[in-house]
Formats: C-alpha cells, structure tokens, sequence
C-alpha cells in the first residue's frame, strides 16, 4: 500500500533481518482473513504465484492490494518502503526472490484486460457496483467481501446481506456471454438454475443469490439417483432453450452446428498440432471423413440444436430433495442436445468407479426426448453424440485460449489435445455393433 505517497510492503522485522508473513493457506480467502484477523488489515488477492511452478509440493507467493489498515500492528510487524527492501545486507536470498516475483507480478501487464481482477482498483470497482445494485433492490451489505473463488477462468465473491449471502462473479472475454445467458435462463426455467440479481455484460460480472451448499452424494444408489435426475433437468432446460436459440445467440455464445463441426475439427487439427505428436494428428485426420458421417447420422434424428453444458460435473449441480439447480454456464455452446451426456456420463463413471450405470442416467435424460423418435433410435443417437462431443469440448477450449494470455496458454498446455485423444476410443462399430440407419425425424 502506499503510505505518504511512497509504496510500501508488510514485513516481520527482526532488527537485523526482513521477511514476509507467512501462514499455511493456499485460498484467497483464508489468506485475506489471516492478515485480517493477524494485522487488522483489510486487503484482495491480485495474484497467487506457485514456486516452484511445476512442483508437486509448492509453495504459493500471495499478491495483495490493500484497502484499508489498522493502526497498531503485531510487534515486529511494519509498513516498509519497497526501497529499503533492496537493500541485500538485510534479507535472505530467499526474502529478495519473493521481492523480485512480487514485484514481476506487480509489473504484469499482460491479461489485465483478459482477468480484470488481478488488477489493483478492479475489487473496489466490483464491489462498489454490487452494492449499488443491491441498494436498488432494497438489500444491503452486511459485512467483509470475501474471495469465495480465484482462478484462470473466474473471480467470485462472497457479499453478505441482508437478504443473505450473494455471489458476484466475474469471468474473461470467452466467457462474456454466461451473465446474461444464465439470466434467460433463470427467467426460462425458474428454480433449475441460479436466480440471478443483476448482470453488467459490458464488464462481465453477474449477481446470484446463494442457493446452499453443494454436497456430493455417498452410496452408489444415491449417486445414481442424483445423476439420474440431473440428467432429467438438463435435457427439460435444453427442450425449454431449444425454441430461444435467437436470444441465446445474442448472448454470445458459442455455435457448434452439426453440418460445420468436421470443418471446425479439420482445422483444429492443424492449429493444435503443437500439442499432438505427427501420429496422431495423422489418425485423427484419418478420422474426419467418419467424423462428418456420424454428424450427418446424428442431424437426421430431426432433434433441435439447443444449450450444451459441456462442464456439467458434480462440482457444477446440486441436489436437494426434489430440487435440481444446474450452475456455472459458461462452457456452454448451441450444438446437438446429446452432446449433454458426455461429461455427465464419464463424471458418473468416476464417481462409482464403472459405467455400470451409464444406461440408466442415458435413458433418464432421453425420456425428455421420448416424443420424437423411438427409443432405439434415441440411444443410438446418444451413442453418435459420445464420438462427436470431445471434439466439441475440443473446439470450445481451443476459442478459449487462442486470446488468452501467454502464462495461462502455457498453463493449460494440453487442455485441447485431451479431448481430441478421445476420439481415439472406440465407437460403435469398433465395438463390434453396427448401427441401425437413422431415417429423418419431422
């Protein structure tokens, strides 16, 4: 923080040496109650830096922006100006490293725009807007503004009130369509997703009110239950959604179309070759000509392209009772419905250990779809979508980092290949099943 107009830094003081507190959290929000509770200092975190970056058993540098601090620190604790730190006579080596990477971070111009929130003013800005939309719903804060979450793809907050907790989240330039989306949504299918307070889509931050905590089922019948009826609701938002799909692309999101995914996956072959030894860019280019056939297939079941939740995992639904809410939409594309069950099914599949159950959750979600084909014809469209989705969430996760800063590309190295190894899998005629025709729906 700045102190007299000179910038200064929170140091342990022994006297002879200097070091920066430490404490054993590794959230933004324990961190900022720590110093909190330790300094009486309130502060956000701007950065989490991993030493070494790719340690299994790292350590983590904490970037903060100060808003405001107590008048009376612990003893040995004090404000000191950055320049007195540089003096090497009175820190370890490794006290000037931290110094050096704070101050690296602090200098970081790259993905300000992309993750506003690693910028200093940005959390004064957000919450000051929050409140003044809660004002005019009649609701006020009460209490600190925690940091709930913080990573490559969103910043939450937690903001109490006095109409309970609320969630501002924030998301980068890919994800610029999720507030407004998930407020059609909200309106579209009230109760199935989170009821949202107020969208700024210019500067991509969303107001949710809380909607509990998200518990993971125990026992197998219980877990299968609760995929079963998620499978249920997602397919009832898709048929709600499949009329809308002018208002879903004014959002901005996404359109993986049937007849332009081979083209889209063709492409995406040589963009990402990088990632993708010669081999399998060569098989996977092998793959395109029956790519197409299976879209072609697919489109002929006559089903109506609608909202893709291609992150719907047991981190991302909650169940209670008989009250299903799906969140997080921001890996969301118009596609083919059936591409919905791909990471549902391999999320349940992880969950029991076996694909024992796959049928089941498969035919939970079709039975929305009941009245427009047969249901053999409906599971061997399901089976078509399975070989056609990783290709999606491929393409979706490629747009996604082609703008995205350097550090972060370098992060998710292989984040498109993954998907696309999945192609490799057997589908259905390598399983030794050849597949029904499928006549054209009306």
């Amino acid at each position: 923080m700045e102190r007299g107009g000179i910038l200064c830094l929170l140091i342990h003081d022994s006297g002879e040496f200097w070091s920066f507190p430490e404490h054993r959290h590794q959230g933004p929000g324990e961190a900022n109650s720590w110093i909190r509770d330790r300094f009486d200092t309130e502060v956000s975190t701007l950065d989490v830096l991993r030493i070494p970056p790719d340690s299994t058993t790292p350590s983590y540098l904490f970037v903060h922006e100060t808003h405001s601090a107590g008048a009376a620190l612990p003893p040995g604790a004090r404000w000191a100006p950055v320049s007195e730190l540089t003096d090497v006579r009175c820190a370890s080596s490794r006290q000037r490293r931290l110094l050096g990477l704070w101050s690296a971070a602090r200098h970081r111009r790259e993905g300000a725009t992309w993750l506003p929130w690693r910028r200093p003013g940005w959390f004064a800005m957000a919450t000051a807007w929050a409140a003044g939309e809660l004002r005019g719903l009649g609701i006020e804060s009460i209490g600190p503004v925690e940091q709930d979450g913080f990573r490559a793809w969103s910043c939450q907050l937690r903001l109490p009130t006095t109409a309970g907790v609320v969630h501002l989240k924030a998301g980068p330039p890919p994800h610029a369509h999720e507030p407004a989306l998930t407020r059609l949504l909200a309106d579209w299918c009230p109760g199935a997703v989170p009821s949202v307070l107020a969208v700024d889509a210019g500067r991509r931050l969303m107001l949710t009110a809380d909607f509990g905590p998200v518990r993971r089922p125990e026992g197998a019948d219980r877990i299968v239950s609760h995929f079963e009826r998620v499978a249920r609701q997602a397919a009832l938002i898709q048929r709600e959604s499949a009329a809308r799909t002018e208002e879903i692309t004014a959002t901005g999101c996404p359109a993986h179309r049937l007849d332009r995914l081979p083209c889209l996956f063709d492409d995406l072959i040589t963009q990402d070759s990088a990632e993708l030894t010669r081999e399998e860019s060569a098989r996977l280019r092998r793959l395109v000509p029956g790519f197409a056939r299976d879209c072609a297939r697919l489109a002929l079941l006559g089903l109506p392209d609608t909202l893709v939740h291609h992150d719907l995992w047991r981190g991302n639904f909650r169940v209670d009772g008989d009250d299903v809410l799906l969140f997080d939409w921001a890996d969301t594309v118009l596609t083919h419905p059936f591409l919905q069950l791909d990471v549902l099914l391999a999320d349940l599949a992880d969950a029991l250990g076996s694909t024992r159950a796959h049928g089941r959750v498969r035919d939970s979600y079709l039975e929305a779809w009941a009245g427009h084909r047969p249901p053999e014809e409906l599971r061997e469209g399901a089976a078509l979508a399975s070989a056609i989705a990783p290709v999606s969430r491929a393409l979706l996760m490629g747009d996604r980092l082609s703008g995205a800063p350097s550090y972060i590309r370098t992060r998710y190295r292989g984040a498109v290949a993954a998907p696309l190894r999945a192609c490799f899998a057997p589908g259905p005629r390598e399983r030794g099943h050849t597949p029904e025709p499928v006549t054209r729906g009306t």
